[in-house]
């Protein structure tokens, strides 16, 4: 049915929205396929409103309500041009606020499922006032303590979340369990355990607000059957339980696990990778395996039964097989599914994309261990495979991510191991339920995975595993705002002005950002952008830094991104597949096709009379008949065996095809290894063994089983000089021992060097070393049940293997002392202590072969590591201290850089007798200029020197010196030299004004001057003792915050207290109190500082367990003190605004030594990964080059309002508080009335509109002394 038109052109004036429709408006259509779920529904474009009948989601809302009643409408489409997308949220608010009116009936805002939020659509619903609707609510649970708007929304939401299945589910059926949990890391977090019984009784059926996942657990029906009062078919965890629900227990089924379900990779995940380390080349192949998947599936019938069975279109499939591929409508059909899946290589805004299938890959739901048997970084993975039902192949090391992914370490790799406990879990992977203290579950630290329905992308492809590791970024929760009472327009206003657009800003400047860094997504800013995409995906506000908006152009050009390329690619394959318009052929049986196709499935047949020669034979017959050529049909040989060949056939063959002029081309034909069911083409690869010389596999337990391998073993040492003994543990390690030589049986021979020992980890790390030759000394014995290589004595065994009891279920076992091979092996791998031998392979060359002999004997030393990539790689960079050595000659003779005056006063340097008359002939300005220079390069005797000058000049200059000795703190010792204490402990005349600055910048110069300071403060107490009250508090809190050391500081505070004391008027009462009170606040201020960031007695930050945040800083402009520093956002650090923190110089001067340098500050002011800092010490001239490490050391909020209140109690006394005499012991000025306050006396009245504690409050507020305590309300607000 044509949408009917309401309104045209909608504008943001537009208050009502009354629209009256013709009779038959309201009829479904006749061809729908369920007309019971067909609703009104209205759309919100800039061009139209209009109004149609369509199919609704299918919610638990809608199931038990009357559908005529309801209208879903629709916003997604709806911008007014040239406006802020806030004027579209204004207008949604009016609409929902207003409500809509049809044939006048009004409709108002009822709510919307989460996805609905997203998509901007909602329900209204027949209503005359919000109470009703309100109502309705709150019959299907208790929503009123839920003091958030979003929260609330999220949680109704779930009511409208589109299910399928409804079951009627008796509560005595359920039982609530607790999550599994350690600390405070939830590791259950939305899973639950559902009985067999019920599953099955589910799936023949196909309402309980319980929202998560129930994994299948036997142990529930044995209950039921073997406990008297054991009825639970369900158990929930206290994670699921959203909301308390009043009425209407139902259980609804979302989604199901399924056979089958294929991963893609997409543009994120592909990002990812790239940035770990897989090729583009990788890439690239995997992405035209695909395409020549969607190809095969047109020509041949058994690629078109796999591609139409991976599309779940498993009745077409069976059609293929009965019809074939000739059939028209069969033909067809397939076209349009291939076409459908090429198409989706653009998304419905018409960007390319990557959506290729992974076939070693699922895209499954995740689970719990529910019973403790997974270990940290292991996961159980039982998947359905074709033909064979439900399995576990997967043994090795799998790459886990959950959609969406900007962060490097979303990628986890974690271990995949079998565990028979958990046999019954198919297709879905369960993630272990336990992990070390602070380390986080796995499923969080996949873009803050849980477990409550969310799908992971599983794969265990090796081209596209990484062996590069990235930490993982926490996922820290949005703050919730305070809470308060939520009104349904609450609800209507958090969907209005709910929008994504940060989120899409983010996700765009991030893939700039990964095309434009050389590090991809591990690059900073990349990683910075992934913590504010995880903090907008529910909408919320947020600030991007201006740094992260100037993203750099690709270095190789837009066409050398990875995704560029594959979307390339895909355009070039979609135009030549929608080009090709050619019907489906199917050859008849005599056409060359066929035969080829015929000789394929022989050479993948499993014949049972034939040998593997014989079966060549064959093949080759039917090639020729074919008429193929030698070199059509060598590809074919890739089917056969030549493991099983002798030499003799070996030579046949190759003399047949012509194999003989180029070796190297086809090693599998002679190098038993290439066909190795233990080692992989990488392990061959890497260790140059995939050289095409003669190695023959003797034995395979594959092929001959465990139990005949001592015989085998027998058979090579007797027979062959040269053998190659191949045995697997687990999918993680395997060891090779190369052996040459003769090797007496049941004997104990020397070996010395003729062993070497190699390592293959190929799934589990690579690029560390892991070959090990034997030394002098060694032995080697091999018996019917033993084999033992040991150094010298049987007590120092390198490899024991034997036949272990048969309670063990082993039918042999190994013990291996891994590290011989190498500590990181063995820190890999673990201990190898009497474990199950899972494969074992035995390969040889024939004795008369000398040239396999000199190949095999041409060892190899391969030393491969695996990277890990921290999320905060802390690698400062070294910058260079200014040296005025580095001024070359030509500079010092350019007039613009350095003037005349100043060469001639610091180049050549000169000696203070020379240097003093220089001074002399310079002006006020240029002893400046020439002060600034000498701090620059620190020169540091040319700086007193000069400030020398200054402080001699008469009259006094005390501008000019208070301005040195605060950018230079040490320069105030050459002050007091030139103007000394008096004996009364005062400061000469000429010098009292600068008492503050002077008493500050020794405090300041303490960290590296020490003793000399207390000194110093002791020839000034009366001085200190005359200080103002507002300047010595000043005093004791910039010592307390910029002396570090204990110690120190704990002297400082003492000797500043002792001459307030000894030179103080001891009749000040007040002014004792206060300096009692203020020593304590810089004390308790100076020991939280301390406990906070813990230094040493130099004063420098000790380590500490938390790594301090790395942070750039640069001058604040026409602000002296000011800095900001850059922080990553993605940074878990304490540091607030009015934090105290400590900046250690990270990075190290290039060409000398000097003490790391040390800043104290205090935050002033706070942002998204940017902090402006008040310094307590002048930086260094070099600050914007170096790296700095960021320290808290505590808050200074308190502390600070305590000193600030303590101060204005002494100076406005009664002003401030009633009670100063009381509380300081000093006599009242005037006779101190207690009387009860001004306040009018309440009426009857006011009374009647206060509770009973309110009214309480009142009366106590009347008495001489009370204490109201408690949040403000409505009168004491």
């Amino acid at each position: 049915m044509a949408p009917i038109t309401l309104r045209e052109r909608p504008t943001q004036d537009d208050d009502t929205w009354k629209f009256s429709l013709p009779p038959g408006s309201f009829n479904v259509s006749p061809n729908a396929k369920h007309p019971s779920l067909w609703g009104k529904s209205i759309k919100f474009t800039e061009a139209a409103i209009t109004f149609q009948m369509q199919e609704l989601p299918n919610n638990r809302i809608l199931q038990s309500d009357d559908r005529s009643k309801f209208i879903l409408i629709s916003f997604g489409d709806l911008r007014f041009p040239e406006t802020p997308i806030k004027a579209t949220g204004e207008y949604i608010f009016k609409v929902l606020k207003a409500g809509v009116f049809l044939n006048g009936v009004q409709y108002r805002f009822y709510h919307h499922s989460n996805s609905q939020l997203r998509s901007r659509s909602c329900f209204l619903r027949e209503a005359s006032a919000d109470v009703d609707l309100d109502d309705r609510i709150n019959r299907w649970g208790d929503f009123s303590r839920i003091m958030s708007a979003a929260k609330r929304a999220k949680r109704i939401g779930l009511l409208f979340s589109e299910a399928h299945l409804d079951y009627k589910l008796d509560p005595r059926h359920v039982k609530d369990i607790e999550d599994i949990t350690s600390g405070d890391e939830l590791f259950s977090d939305g899973c639950g355990l559902i009985s067999k019984l019920l599953a099955v009784e589910l799936a023949k059926r196909k309402k309980i607000i319980f929202r998560g996942v129930l994994m299948l657990h036997p142990k529930l029906d044995e209950l039921r059957r073997t406990t008297p009062g054991e009825n639970h078919l369900v158990h929930f965890r206290n994670s699921m339980k959203k909301f308390n629900a009043t009425q209407n227990i139902t259980f609804s089924v979302v989604d199901h696990s399924a056979p089958y379900s294929f991963g893609r990779l997409n543009n994120d995940i592909i990002v990812l990778l790239s940035s770990l380390g897989i090729t583009d080349e990788k890439l690239l192949a995997k992405q035209d395996e695909y395409f020549q998947w969607i190809r095969d599936a047109t020509t041949d019938v058994v690629h078109a039964v796999d591609f139409l069975s991976s599309m779940n279109e498993y009745p077409l499939a069976e059609r293929v097989l009965l019809d074939g591929l000739d059939n028209h409508e069969v033909a067809t059909k397939l076209r349009a599914l291939q076409m459908r899946e090429i198409s989706s290589f653009k998304n419905t805004r018409n960007k390319d994309r990557s959506r290729m299938i992974v076939r070693k890959s699922r895209l499954i739901f995740g689970v719990c261990d529910p019973f403790g048997v997974l270990r940290e970084g292991e996961v159980h993975i039982r998947i359905t495979t074709a033909r064979k039902g439900p399995s576990t192949p997967i043994n090795t090391d799998v790459l886990v991510v959950r959609n969406p992914c900007l962060h490097p370490g979303d990628c986890l790799k974690l271990r995949a191991v079998h565990r028979p406990e958990l046999s019954h879990l198919v297709d879905c992977i369960v993630f272990a339920g336990v992990a070390k203290p602070g380390h986080k579950a796995a499923p969080s630290m996949s873009s803050g995975g849980d477990l409550d329905g969310d799908k992971y992308f599983v794969c265990w492809d090796p081209d596209l595993v990484p062996n590069v590791v990235s930490e993982s970024y926490d996922y820290p929760p949005n703050k919730e705002p305070p809470p308060r009472q939520v009104t349904r327009l609450d609800l209507a206003n958090h969907f209005a002005s709910y929008n994504n657009a940060g989120l899409a800003r983010v996700a765009a400047l991030h893939a700039r950002w990964v095309k434009g860094s050389p590090l991809g997504a591990l690059s900073t800013e990349c990683q910075e952008l992934n913590a504010l995409h995880s903090q907008s995906v529910d909408g919320a506000a947020i600030k991007i830094p201006e740094r992260l908006t100037t993203p750099p152009p690709p270095p190789g050009g837009e066409e050398a991104f990875i995704i560029n390329r594959l979307a390339s690619a895909g355009r070039a394959f979609a135009e030549e597949f929608t080009r090709d318009n050619r019907d489906t052929i199917v050859l008849p049986p005599e056409d060359k096709g066929a035969g080829t196709q015929l000789l394929v499935q022989l050479l993948q047949s499993s014949q049972s009379a034939l040998s593997e020669y014989e079966l060549f034979t064959l093949a080759f017959s039917l090639s020729r008949k074919l008429g193929m050529s030698r070199e059509a049909f060598i590809p074919y040989l890739a089917h056969v065996d030549f493991g099983a060949l002798t030499v003799t056939q070996k030579y046949a063959v190759s003399l047949a095809l012509g194999l003989n002029e180029n070796y190297e081309q086809y090693p599998f034909v002679w190098n038993s290894l290439v066909r190795s069911d233990i080692l992989t083409p990488r392990d061959l690869y890497e260790r140059c063994l995939n050289q095409p010389f003669s190695l023959q596999r003797l034995y395979s337990s594959r092929i001959n089983g465990l139990g005949t391998f001592f015989y085998y073993l027998r058979m090579a040492t007797n027979d062959f000089v040269r053998k190659l003994l191949i045995l697997k543990t687990d999918d993680r390690f395997a060891v090779g021992v190369f052996m040459r030589g003769e090797l007496p049986w049941d004997e104990e021979p020397e070996v010395n060097e003729n062993v070497v020992v190699c390592s293959f980890m190929d799934k589990t790390s690579s690029n560390f070393s892991n070959y090990r030759p034997c030394t002098s000394g060694y032995r080697l014995h091999c018996s019917d049940t033993n084999f033992q290589l040991y150094d010298k004595n049987r007590g120092n065994t390198f490899i024991f293997m034997t036949r272990p009891p048969a309670a063990s279920g082993a039918e042999l076992a190994v013990s291996i002392a891994v590290q011989k091979i190498s500590a990181r092996v063995q820190k890999q791998v673990g201990r190898i202590n009497r474990t199950p031998v899972t494969a074992i392979e035995l390969h040889v060359i024939s004795n008369r072969d000398r040239v396999a002999h000199q190949l095999f004997d041409m060892w190899f030393d391969h030393v491969p590591t695996e990277t890990r990539v921290r999320r905060f790689e802390r690698q400062a960079v070294p910058y260079h201290l200014n040296d005025i050595k580095d001024i070359s000659e030509e500079e010092w003779l350019d007039p613009e850089k350095y003037p005349r005056w100043l060469k001639n006063t610091f180049h050549p340097r000169l000696s203070q007798n020379q240097f003093q008359p220089r001074l002399d002939t310079l002006s006020g300005l240029q002893l400046d200029e020439a002060m600034q220079f000498a701090l620059k390069y620190h020169l540091e005797e040319e700086t007193y020197w000069i400030f020398g000058h200054i402080t001699s000049a008469l009259p006094l200059r005390r501008a000019e010196v208070v301005k040195w000795i605060d950018t230079y703190p040490p320069l105030v010792f050459s002050l007091l030299q030139a103007y000394p204490p008096l004996d009364d402990c005062f400061l000469p005349e000429e010098i009292s004004p600068l008492t503050t600055q002077i008493l500050n910048n020794l405090i300041r110069s303490a960290n590296s001057i020490g003793v000399a300071v207390l000194v110093a403060l002791e020839k000034l107490s009366a001085t200190i003792a005359g200080l103002p009250l507002a300047a010595y508090f000043d005093l004791l809190w910039l010592t307390a915050g910029s002396v570090r050391a204990q110690a120190l500081v704990q002297e400082v505070l003492l000797v500043l207290n002792d001459r307030r004391l000894a030179h103080g008027d001891p009749a000040d009462v007040a002014r004792k109190y206060g300096d009692k009170h203020a020593l304590a606040i810089a004390f308790d201020r100076a020991e939280e500082a301390f406990q906070e960031c813990p230094c040493d007695e130099d004063g420098k930050p000790r380590k500490q367990r938390t790594a301090p945040a790395h942070t750039r800083l640069s001058y604040v402009e026409d602000e002296a003190l000011c800095v900001k520093a850059s922080i990553r956002i993605d940074a878990k650090s304490p540091v607030r605004l009015h934090s105290h923190v400590r900046l250690q110089a990270a990075s190290k001067p290039d060409n000398r030594w000097i003490e790391s340098i040390v800043l104290d500050g205090v935050v002033v002011q706070s942002m998204k990964g940017e902090l402006k800092i008040e310094l307590m010490h002048p930086p260094p001239p070099e600050m914007e080059e170096m790296d700095w490490n960021l320290y808290h050391a505590g808050s200074t909020a308190t502390s600070k309002a305590m000193m600030e209140a303590l101060l204005r109690l002494l100076v406005d006394r009664e002003t401030s508080c009633r009670y100063y005499s009381i509380i300081t012991g000093t006599d009242p000025e005037s006779p101190t009335t207690l009387a009860s306050s001004a306040a009018a006396s309440l009426t009857a009245e006011t009374y009647n509109d206060l509770n009973e504690s309110q009214i309480t409050a009142v009366e106590t507020a009347h008495n001489p002394l009370c204490l109201v305590w408690g949040p403000p309300g409505e009168l004491f607000g």
